[in-house]
């Protein structure tokens, strides 16, 4: 069996097209059955088990990327090391499901529904399906939000713009740590010394290093909007309580 299919690049990926759609739909069927199954079906236990094993996967597929490049000696040092956000992230959520904190879970969650999400919209992906690349892309991309509203939605937490605003102190605080690094590998992760490459939000706020300023604004603007879809969830639901009580 010829497996080349898995690790040679193709370069062919294109945004907005059936690959696209299907990686995210097929995701998304997924998700709405794992927040059916932890809010319906699981215990209290189960719950918590299955989350941190969700995310233990996806940190095991990030980490895949880091071995199979080893392995063909393609590996880049300046590309390569799970640094970007989206990569950082599923071991920060599963040491904080582990240990059930509530300061570092609101930190992330508006780290994955104002940052990762919008990469599903705005893919920065290259190969296409079965490249481990794609594999590994739409695995984090799509499976982070599902944890994320898995937060809200199956373990109680309700978070305020308070913790928004703590979340985008934290990612400045993530931002000072990584930038000397980026200069002494001249690398570019979290991009903090270029744009991404492809059509993505960054094209909007004009050039290094303005639009590193600018990003503050309107990662504070989409933090708080975060909360929106959350606070009418909660506004609709008080009202619909009288009505079945």
């Amino acid at each position: 069996m010829d497996f080349s299919a898995f690790y040679t690049d193709t370069m062919t990926f294109s945004n907005y097209g059936l690959e696209h759609f299907f990686s995210v739909l097929v995701v998304a069927v997924f998700g709405l059955w794992f927040l059916r199954k932890g809010k319906y079906s699981w215990d209290e236990k189960q719950k918590w088990k299955y989350v941190i094993l969700f995310a233990a996967v996806l940190y095991g597929i990030q980490l895949f990327k880091t071995f199979i490049r080893l392995y063909l000696g393609n590996f880049d040092i300046t590309e390569d090391l799970p640094l970007q956000l989206c990569n950082i992230l599923p071991l920060i959520l599963m040491v904080a499901l582990y240990y059930k904190s509530r300061i570092v879970l609101s930190v992330v969650f508006f780290w994955i529904l104002a940052g990762t999400a919008q990469a599903n919209i705005t893919p920065t992906l290259f190969n296409t399906f079965p490249h481990y690349e794609s594999i590994r892309y739409w695995a984090i991309h799509t499976g982070l939000p599902v944890i994320a509203i898995y937060l809200y939605y199956v373990l109680g937490y309700r978070f305020q713009f308070k913790d928004a605003v703590r979340s985008a102190l934290a990612l400045n605080i993530l931002a000072a740590i990584i930038y000397p690094l980026n200069l002494a590998l001249g690398s570019n992760y979290l991009y903090l010394n270029a744009k991404p490459p492809g059509t993505t939000i960054y094209n909007l706020l004009g050039p290094w290093p303005w639009y590193i300023m600018n990003i503050e604004f309107v990662m504070l603007v989409l933090f708080s909007a975060v909360l929106i879809p959350f606070y009418i969830y909660e506004r609709v639901k008080k009202r619909q309580t009288p009505l079945t009580a």
